[in-house]
């Protein structure tokens, strides 16, 4: 059969429309990835949540300065320190006080394989991973935790958004640190035979240490109770 310069002007230009397309279709696929889609919107409800977080934080804690200065300038009448110590060891059981004591530091990271890796979340530190030490330090006890500067209560969540880690409904980053205040030796040994171990046998960079002045600061959220009511004595 024999070839017109025209048949080759057609294959080149069909094979040019086939790379184009081709390109063309990988990034519109790229443009709207499910997932990276979904991500962004995900972002996007947590930095709206995290400023209303912070509004309402700020709110809490002129609110409390003006209980306190209330509490100082009226004085507490004779018959009434018992209710106030009282009022004090709530304040110190529920997070609301900054407090200081013995205790251990543990901080947590990301493998450096995670950056290269395919499917780096083989080589990340993953919220799973903050609640079970979290956990093996209360079971220990621990009589305040923190994680990343925020206060873990009684009501206090440790979830994933997508890829992100929220406590508290803060947005946290690597290095994770945690400070558990309580005896040195229990929660030491609690966490190396716990969650910490297996991080560590996995050759994640997490170290342990016991410090004897460790800081932790008081619960800057609220709490609330919608359904919850406090039951009347003699009732059930």
């Amino acid at each position: 059969m024999k070839l017109h310069s025209w048949h080759l002007s057609i294959t080149l230009v069909c094979l040019l429309f086939g790379t184009l397309f081709t390109s063309n279709l990988k990034t519109h696929l790229q443009e709207y990835n499910p997932m990276a889609a979904r991500n962004k919107t995900l972002v996007n409800v947590i930095n709206t949540q995290e400023q209303k977080n912070r509004e309402l934080e700020s709110e809490i804690a002129k609110i409390r300065k003006e209980i306190e200065a209330y509490h100082a300038s009226a004085g507490v009448p004779s018959g009434l320190e018992p209710v106030k110590k009282d009022l004090e060891r709530l304040h110190l059981l529920t997070g609301l006080t900054d407090v200081r004591g013995p205790g251990v530091i543990i901080t947590l990271d990301d493998q450096e394989k995670a950056r290269m890796a395919k499917e780096p979340e083989y080589y990340l530190i993953h919220y799973s991973s903050i609640l079970y030490i979290v956990n093996d330090l209360r079971a220990a006890g621990a009589e305040a935790i923190s994680v990343n500067g925020d206060r873990v209560v009684s009501t206090t969540d440790i979830r994933c958004a997508g890829n992100i880690i929220l406590v508290n409904t803060h947005r946290l980053a690597p290095t994770y640190v945690i400070h558990a205040v309580g005896s040195p030796q229990r929660l030491e040994f609690a966490a190396r035979a716990g969650e910490y171990n297996s991080l560590e046998q996995q050759k994640f960079p997490v170290t342990l240490e016991k410090n004897e002045n460790i800081a932790i600061p008081a619960y800057k959220g609220s709490y609330a109770f919608n359904y919850a009511t406090p039951l009347k004595e003699g009732k059930q």
